[in-house]
């Protein structure tokens, strides 16, 4: 039988760790992406126009459903990180500001999942207008007549 000098063992081992350590490392890093999954994403509402306030939903599920939600428009984050709450659903009030395509996107533990809505102008006129009567303490205030009369002089 042979014996293997002690420097020789030790390097062996040390090569068998490291390999471990290695394997280990990788299987924690892809661990949330395989775990958290976006399973929809929607947009409460229809005919979305500028200004207007919506709710984007996002049903989430997978062994690390805890883990923060992320929202964002055409790239552009939407307020805050969210915490899924009530487990397994999370969403956000999101107000567009310019018109056309906008691609919502969710995003969890590297899952991502997204949906498209087309965005229009509010319509002209579309806000809120006032009238009132014009009365004062002495009564009526503009009522009469505007203009000259002429005397024919």
């Amino acid at each position: 039988m042979r014996i293997a000098p002690p420097r020789i063992t030790a390097r062996r081992a040390g090569a068998g760790i490291t390999g471990f350590a290695a394997i280990a490392a990788a299987a924690v890093i892809a661990a949330p992406t395989a775990c958290a999954a976006v399973d929809t994403v929607t947009v409460e509402g229809s005919n979305f126009q500028v200004d207007t306030e919506y709710t984007i939903s996002a049903t989430l599920s997978g062994a690390s459903i805890g883990l923060l939600v992320y929202f964002s428009d055409n790239g552009q984050f939407i307020g805050s990180p969210k915490v899924p709450w009530p487990v397994g659903h999370s969403s956000i009030t999101w107000k567009p500001s310019t018109k056309g395509q906008h691609i919502i996107t969710v995003e969890q533990g590297g899952s991502t999942q997204s949906t498209t809505v087309t965005v229009a102008d509010k319509p002209i006129g579309s806000g809120s207008s006032s009238s009132g009567s014009g009365f004062g303490p002495a009564g009526p205030l503009g009522s009469g007549s505007s203009g000259t009369t002429g005397n024919g002089k």
